[in-house]
C-alpha cells in the first residue's frame, strides 16, 4: 500500500505532469530544490536558494509590505471578490461553522467541505455554482498552542474558497492565482515561490498533488487538485476532478500591511482597545523578535525551548527577559482569538460543553479566561465580541444577533472557571509532588478543567520544575474533531463483497430474518442479506439484536458503503448462520422523525 511519502515521490519524478502548469511556462518559472528541507519549489528568481516556507525563510514583510497598497479584514475580501466575480466566479455566502451536513465532522475545517455530503459511504459533490467562491470562517483547534504566537496561526479564520468542479483545472487556476498576487496584490513577480506538495484524505480516498505559494517567508494560498482515488495497492482518476483552493483571508491582510504579527492586522481596532486597556506599548524588542517568531511552530520543532533560547541569543538577551516582554502580549492574541472563535461557533448554534465539539470550545475560552486571570487585564471577554462584531460587520451582519446568547454562556463558564480555580492549587501541588505527566495533565484538564498555562504558572510560585509538553493542546483536543464514525467505518474494505441484499426495500415492515456472516473486521461485520437499515440522509440507523449458537448479540449501529451494508456487532465470526431481529420500537420512532422532518422541511419551503 502507497503511503504519503512515497506518493510525493512518485509525483515529484513526474513534476511535469503533475505540478508544471502553462504559466510557469509563459513566465519561465525554474524548478528548484531547497537545500535545506528539500522540497521542490518555482521561481523567477534566478538568485533564490531558499523555498521560503518557514523556518527555511524568516518573515521578510514585517515593517516593509511589498504589495501595492495596505488592504485591511474587510477590504481584502472586496478585492478578492471582485476579482474572481470578473474572472466568472460566483460568490456565495459563508456556511456555518458548526456542520450539520457531515455527520463525521462536529465543526467547518475547510471551504470545500461546504459543497460535500456523504451518500452511500462516498464523499459527492452539492454545489450551487460552478466555479465559485466563499469567505468560509473555518474552526480549527490542533494549532491552539501556536496561536498568538508564531504571528500567523488561528482557531478561526477564514478560508477564502475558490472551487470548480469540472468548469477549469490546473492552468486557469495557478494563471488566476499569479494573477491576483501579481496584479491585484503588486506582489513582485520574483517574490513568489510554488512549492509542490501533496493533499491526501487519511484514507486516500481522494488526492492528488498542491501548489503551495509562499513570499517573504508566510504562505499565501494552497492551491489542491483533488485528482486520484485509491483502488486497492492502486489509485485511479476520480470521476469528478476538483479544485480546491484555501486562500490565507488573514495571511492577504497581514502580508499586506506588514505589522508585527497578523493579530494586529486582522483584529485592527479591536486589538488596538485591548492593547491600550492592557496597558501595553510597543516593544522594539517584540519588533525584532516578531521577524522570527514564524519557526516556533508547536508540532513541527521537536525541541520549542531551544529554539527559543536560539531566539534569545540573536536577540542579545535572556530567554527569562524575553518571556516578560512577549508572553503577556501573546496572551492578548490569544484571548482576541479565542473570543471571535466563540462568537462565531454560538452564533452559529454551539456552546462549550464536555462532548464532542462543544469540548474544544470549552478548552479555548477556559484558556482565554486563564490569561485574564493570570495578567489581570482590565476587560471582559463580552467586551472583546462586541468589538469583534463591530469591526466585522459589513462581512458578517450575523454576528451581532448572538451576543446575548455568547453573552450567557460566559457568564455560566465563567462562575465554573472561578469554581475550578479555588481548589485547582490545591490538586496541582499533589499532583506535582507525585510526578507530574502528560498524561496527568490532559486528566486535570478533562476532569477538573485545569489549563496547562495554570499547572505552569503554580508551579512556578511553589519554585517547582515541571515541563509542559509542547503539543498537549493538540492531545487534549485530537479525539474531539471528528466524531469519530467515519475515521471507524472508512478502514473496512470492500472491494470484492458482493452487493447487500438490501431486504425492507421489498418488505419495509419485515422484523426478522435469517442471513450469514460473510465478512468480518474489527467489530463490524457484514450479513448476506439484512433488515437492518442503515444511517443515511439524516436518518439513524436501526438497532436490534443478532441470535447466533444460542447467544444474543447487541447491534451498535449500520453503516452503509457503496452497495455493501456493515453492521457494529461483537462477538460473531465469519461464516456463522444468525437470525437477526430489528428493534422495532426504535423503528417506529426513526419513521416518525423521517416524515415529520419532510413535513417540517416542506412547510418552511
Amino acid at each position: 500500500m502507497f503511503t504519503k511519502e512515497s506518493l510525493k515521490k512518485e509525483f515529484s519524478k513526474k513534476w511535469k505532469e503533475q505540478y508544471e502548469v502553462e504559466i510557469f511556462k509563459e513566465k519561465g518559472f525554474m524548478r528548484k530544490r531547497c537545500p535545506r528541507c528539500g522540497k521542490h519549489f518555482w521561481t523567477l528568481d534566478t538568485e533564490r536558494e531558499l523555498c521560503g516556507d518557514p523556518p527555511c525563510e524568516n518573515y521578510g514583510f514585517i515593517g516593509k509590505p511589498i504589495t501595492k497598497k495596505k488592504l485591511d479584514y474587510i477590504q481584502t475580501w472586496k478585492e478578492f471578490e471582485k476579482f474572481f466575480k470578473k474572472n466568472g466566479h460566483a460568490s456565495v455566502p459563508r456556511y456555518p461553522v458548526v456542520d450539520r451536513w457531515r455527520p463525521d465532522l462536529f465543526f467547518t475545517i475547510a471551504s470545500i467541505q461546504d459543497f460535500q455530503r456523504i451518500d452511500k459511504g462516498n464523499i459527492v459533490m452539492e454545489y450551487p455554482s460552478d466555479p465559485l467562491i466563499v469567505p468560509q470562517v473555518c474552526l480549527r483547534f490542533p494549532d491552539i498552542t501556536n496561536v498568538g504566537v508564531t504571528g500567523r496561526h488561528h482557531t478561526s479564520f477564514i478560508m477564502s474558497g475558490q472551487h470548480s468542479f469540472g468548469e477549469y483545472w490546473k492552468d486557469r487556476c495557478m494563471e488566476l492565482n499569479f494573477k491576483f498576487l501579481n496584479s491585484v496584490m503588486g506582489i513582485p513577480e520574483k517574490e513568489l515561490t510554488y512549492t509542490e506538495d501533496l493533499w491526501t484524505m487519511p484514507d486516500f480516498s481522494q488526492f492528488g498533488p498542491c501548489l503551495e505559494t509562499f513570499s517573504k517567508g508566510l504562505e499565501l494560498v494552497n492551491s489542491v487538485f483533488s485528482q486520484y482515488t485509491a483502488r486497492g495497492n492502486t489509485y485511479t482518476e476520480l470521476p469528478q476532478k476538483v479544485i480546491d483552493v484555501g486562500w490565507g483571508h488573514e495571511r492577504l491582510v497581514w502580508f499586506s500591511n506588514g505589522t508585527h504579527t497578523g493579530y494586529d492586522a486582522v483584529f485592527g481596532p479591536v486589538m488596538k482597545w485591548m492593547k491600550y486597556k492592557a496597558g501595553i506599548k510597543e516593544s522594539k524588542l517584540f519588533d525584532r523578535y516578531s521577524v522570527l517568531a514564524g519557526s516556533l511552530n508547536f508540532g513541527e520543532v521537536k525541541n520549542m525551548r531551544r529554539v527559543r533560547e536560539e531566539i534569545a541569543k540573536k536577540l542579545g538577551v535572556s530567554v527569562n527577559y524575553l518571556n516578560e516582554v512577549i508572553e503577556p502580549m501573546q496572551a492578548l492574541y490569544a484571548i482576541a482569538d479565542h473570543t471571535k472563535t466563540l462568537l462565531f461557533a454560538t452564533a452559529d448554534g454551539a456552546i462549550p460543553s464536555n462532548v464532542g465539539g462543544g469540548y474544544n470550545l470549552r478548552v479555548i475560552l477556559r484558556r482565554a479566561l486563564s490569561f485574564l486571570n493570570e495578567y489581570d487585564f482590565d476587560f471582559t471577554l463580552d467586551k472583546i465580541a462586541e468589538l469583534h462584531t463591530r469591526h466585522m460587520k459589513p462581512l458578517f451582519p450575523e454576528l451581532r444577533g448572538g451576543l446575548g446568547t455568547l453573552s450567557k454562556i460566559l457568564g455560566t463558564e465563567k462562575s465554573r472557571y472561578d469554581n475550578t480555580m479555588k481548589k485547582a492549587t490545591g490538586i496541582i501541588r499533589s499532583e506535582i509532588k507525585k510526578g507530574l505527566t502528560k498524561k496527568t495533565m490532559i486528566r486535570m484538564y478533562t476532569s477538573h478543567g485545569i489549563t496547562p498555562e495554570l499547572i505552569e504558572k503554580v508551579a512556578k510560585n511553589e519554585k517547582m520544575k515541571i515541563s509542559v509538553p509542547d503539543d498537549i493542546y493538540s492531545e487534549i483536543t485530537a479525539e474531539h474533531m471528528t466524531t469519530g464514525k467515519e475515521d471507524d467505518v472508512v478502514k473496512i474494505n470492500v472491494t470484492g463483497i458482493p452487493a447487500t441484499d438490501m431486504m425492507y426495500y421489498d418488505n419495509p415492515y419485515g422484523k426478522s430474518f435469517k442471513a450469514n456472516v460473510i465478512r468480518k473486521k474489527g467489530d463490524w461485520v457484514i450479513l448476506d442479506r439484512t433488515f437492518f437499515y442503515a444511517e443515511g440522509g439524516g436518518q439513524l440507523s436501526d438497532h436490534g439484536i443478532i441470535k447466533a449458537n444460542g447467544k444474543e448479540y447487541n447491534i451498535e449501529d449500520v453503516q452503509k458503503i457503496g452497495d455493501v451494508i456493515i453492521h457494529k456487532v461483537r462477538g460473531l465470526r465469519e461464516g456463522q448462520a444468525i437470525h437477526g431481529e430489528i428493534d422495532w420500537d426504535r423503528r417506529e420512532i426513526l419513521m416518525r422523525m423521517h416524515t415529520g422532518t419532510h413535513l417540517i422541511a416542506g412547510a418552511a419551503r
